[in-house]
């Protein structure tokens, strides 16, 4: 196992927890104090797409990383399984790190997606709070 090994992945997939995302002035993490990121809802949507899209990708190469591991020696003989044994912690920590890569793209993702998830919230409970108060609840909404 490399240095760090499976602690790094866990840590890059928590990299995101506290970080503060304001999607069109919405914090997704309010009273975390100043800072975070400040985009609009378009840019936060996009670039939850591109980190989600990057986390798939990169899971499909942990699994083909994985798969080289597999690798026999090309004979039985201690030179060739021990050159192989060495090629195998190298295509170990390879796959270590991609899957590093995954886990830091796969929790980017899924605090943009809360951040948007928050963003579409407040925004369909002002809708309905907009619905509501031209005093027509009876009649479903009316005009302020």
């Amino acid at each position: 196992m490399a240095p760090g090994g499976a602690a790094v992945g866990a840590s890059m997939a928590s990299l995101w927890r506290n970080t503060n995302f304001i999607v069109d002035g919405k914090a997704s993490a309010p009273g975390a104090g100043g800072g975070g990121f400040e985009l609009d809802a378009d840019t936060a949507e996009g670039l939850y797409r591109e980190a989600a899209d990057l986390a798939w990708e990169l899971d499909r190469q942990v699994f083909e990383a994985d798969r080289l591991r597999e690798t026999r020696p090309p004979a039985e003989d201690p030179a060739s399984i021990g050159f192989n044994n060495v090629g195998n912690q190298a295509f170990d920590s390879g796959a270590q790190h991609v899957r590093a890569e995954a886990d830091f793209y796969r929790g980017l993702a899924f605090a943009l997606g809360k951040a948007l998830g928050m963003y579409q919230d407040s925004d369909d409970e002002a809708e309905r709070d907009v619905s509501t108060s031209g005093g027509e609840a009876d009649s479903g909404g009316g005009f302020i």
